[in-house]
């Protein structure tokens, strides 16, 4: 798929995701990305195809079930936590919205923990 196209594919799809979470598109090794807190969410790969990260254990059986296993595959490296949605697929499927929505939502809670600094205790 051309550029364009996948452009235009992740701007129809930053609709799903909550503004409230401030995300912010671009483009990771060449590909269209949704990014929260400067966490990769979601893809468009290459291909045209729409990959979502599933870091919470129940949406990564779900999608894993519905994607047969695909995962995003980028420069030679297999990215297990992501899930390539069916080309049959229809994006504007509640289903997609749903999904998309809880992986925004687990990637903004996991930022938030890890962006908490380290406290050091001094010794007297």
């Amino acid at each position: 798929m051309d550029k364009v196209n996948r452009s235009r594919r992740i701007h129809f799809l930053m609709q799903y995701v909550p503004e409230e979470l401030e995300p912010e598109i671009g483009v990771y090794f060449g590909e269209h990305v949704i990014r929260i807190n400067s966490q990769l969410c979601l893809v468009v790969n290459m291909a045209g195809e729409v990959g979502i990260r599933a870091l919470h254990p129940a949406l990564a059986s779900e999608l894993s079930g519905l994607c047969q296993g695909r995962h995003w595959v980028a420069h030679g490296r297999v990215y297990e936590q992501w899930f390539l949605l069916p080309e049959s697929l229809p994006l504007n499927d509640k289903r997609v919205k749903t999904w998309i929505a809880k992986a925004a939502d687990e990637v903004h809670r996991l930022s938030m923990i890890s962006a908490i600094p380290n406290k050091q205790l001094k010794a007297n």
